[in-house]
């Protein structure tokens, strides 16, 4: 029963990137730009279009780094960027952390390299201004926003802070079940909507939508900002060459906010530098992951 979901997921994944298996199509040590295509994904955390306009610049830069074709295929959502990624449809994904622990249990996928803010990211709790909730306590008996089922900063973590700091189960203290919005912004947008009371994101995204206007801070305030963990990471397939894995973790590495298109790149990419990762970075997660239930 285990292995025919598991393939049942992996063949959902494959029509969602809509990308066919062809000679040559994937990353090989020589990198020969007649033969190869690196394909890269991502978990689709915020608005798809606004995800493809932060990546042209990065797919760009990769291309010359790396000497070859580099295509970014969008996913539905983050299963199917987790299961891609296992099946050898793409390369390489940037996922969150839970993610990034599926991945690797599932397929033996390898961490590569992370902002340096991916060390000690962060979420937020916010809430309507009409909600009556003014602390975490006052959570209980609410209804609550979280991001995607398998997303670490809009679901995995504020849960297990939930639990931890204020003693809230997400399954059993709050107003019905928990919605699950499916990406950062759209749980932003659902508080200030009023549909929930609270709604929990990761930081960064919240801080992009009260900076560009695209949320009403008289509709909508913060609550509660979680402790730091390890989040987002590129993560290649295990059985990719090391050589190619090398130069993708150095294009990422050499990136300066000095050089104009670096610093292009690292804006977008909501980044000021990358750094190594490696697989203990991970153990935490894979820790909160299971004990939560949410990772067998």
């Amino acid at each position: 029963m285990k292995a025919t979901k598991i393939m049942m997921t992996l063949a959902v994944a494959l029509i969602a990137v809509g990308c066919t298996t062809e000679p040559g199509a994937t990353g090989d040590k020589n990198l020969n730009t007649d033969v190869v295509t690196i394909r890269v994904t991502g978990i689709p955390d915020e608005n798809p279009s606004e995800l493809q306009r932060r990546n042209a610049p990065l797919v760009e830069y990769l291309s010359s780094e790396l000497g070859t074709k580099v295509e970014y295929i969008p996913v539905t959502d983050y299963g199917a960027a987790v299961a891609a990624l296992a099946a050898g449809q793409v390369d390489f994904a940037w996922l969150g952390g839970f993610t990034h622990v599926q991945a690797r249990k599932m397929s033996g996928a390898v961490p590569l390299t992370m902002r340096a803010i991916d060390r000690e990211f962060q979420s937020v709790f916010i809430t309507h201004v009409s909600s009556g909730v003014e602390q975490m306590k006052d959570i209980k008996g609410k209804t609550i926003a979280f991001g995607s089922k398998s997303s670490t900063s809009g679901h995995l973590m504020p849960r297990h802070f939930l639990a931890a700091d204020f003693g809230i189960d997400s399954d059993k203290d709050l107003a019905g079940e928990p919605v699950f919005s499916g990406a950062h912004d759209a749980t932003a947008k659902v508080v200030e909507s009023g549909k929930v009371a609270v709604g929990a994101l990761n930081k960064q995204v919240w801080e992009r939508l009260l900076a560009e206007g695209k949320i009403d801070p008289s509709k909508v305030k913060l609550l509660w900002t979680t402790p730091g963990y390890v989040d987002y990471v590129w993560t290649a397939r295990q059985e990719l060459s090391p050589t190619v894995q090398k130069k993708f973790t150095e294009a990422f590495l050499k990136l300066d906010p000095k050089v104009p298109a670096h610093a292009e790149v690292l804006s977008l990419q909501n980044a000021k530098r990358f750094v190594n990762a490696s697989p203990s970075d991970f153990n935490a997660i894979e820790g909160v992951a299971v004990a939560s239930g949410l990772l067998k």
